[in-house]
């Protein structure tokens, strides 16, 4: 348990926090950021660095928890282990979904939804993506200790989820400073700054990518060890 909640907190937090940093002091130059942390130095100054990276990482993740993730939720139209377990998603083989079924059955007494539901109201939904969660949520909980896997692929969404997030706001400070340039000098400025948004943006745009991957990742692990763990009783 301590080796995954290390794996976690050294994956979602520290890098993206001391990115961060070092992102606003070194690239986007802010002075008083660069006179208050010491972006480079010895063993003392690094240490120092590494406990403001973390205590900036827990708040990028707050704002990834609170912000970003309702916003990919949304964008998504719901987590991968809400909507796969519906009918009418075709992620999954219906052949493996009868496989969960009976397995979900067995063990909780609960079965997913197999037959298409007629409503199409956003409130009938809802329900059942809830529902659809709350039986995967049984089901990861059933695995948690039977493989790490789960957990590796958890710790790279965090990761992923809290890089995309610094890049939004790289990006937005970025044009912020482009904007007071573009005021100040009453004209267009090519700038760092400029370039820097640029790849803040292309930065972002991976990390979505690679945030909604490592997400399914973790759904399939989970079903899949659950499965492994909950096989189907031979006949005879």
């Amino acid at each position: 348990m301590l080796g995954r909640f290390g794996l976690y907190d050294f994956f979602a937090n520290i890098i993206p926090g001391i990115f961060f940093l070092w992102a606003l002091g070194t690239v986007l130059e802010i002075a008083k950021l660069q006179q208050a942390l010491p972006l480079t130095g010895g063993l003392a100054e690094t240490s120092v660095l590494i406990v403001v990276g973390y205590l900036t990482g827990l708040l990028l993740q707050g704002v990834s928890q609170l912000v970003t993730e309702r916003a990919l939720k949304w964008v998504w139209g719901g987590f991968a282990s809400e909507r796969w377990l519906l009918p009418e998603d075709q992620r999954l083989t219906a052949e493996y979904k009868r496989q969960l079924n009976d397995a979900t059955t067995r063990r909780f007494g609960v079965a997913l939804e197999l037959a298409i539901s007629q409503d199409r109201s956003k409130a009938t939904r809802k329900a059942r993506l809830k529902r659809s969660q709350e039986i995967f949520y049984r089901c990861y909980r059933s695995v948690e200790k039977a493989s790490d896997l789960p957990a590796t692929f958890n710790a790279q969404y965090g990761l992923f989820r809290g890089l995309l997030t610094t890049f939004v706001l790289l990006a937005l400070i970025s044009l912020g400073f482009v904007g007071y340039q573009r005021y100040m000098f009453c004209r267009f400025i090519w700038s760092s700054h400029l370039f820097f948004a640029g790849a803040s943006i292309l930065g972002g745009i991976i990390c979505y990518v690679r945030t909604t991957k490592r997400g399914e990742d973790f759904t399939k692990a989970v079903l899949d060890v659950f499965l492994i763990n909950n096989p189907e009783p031979k006949v005879g």
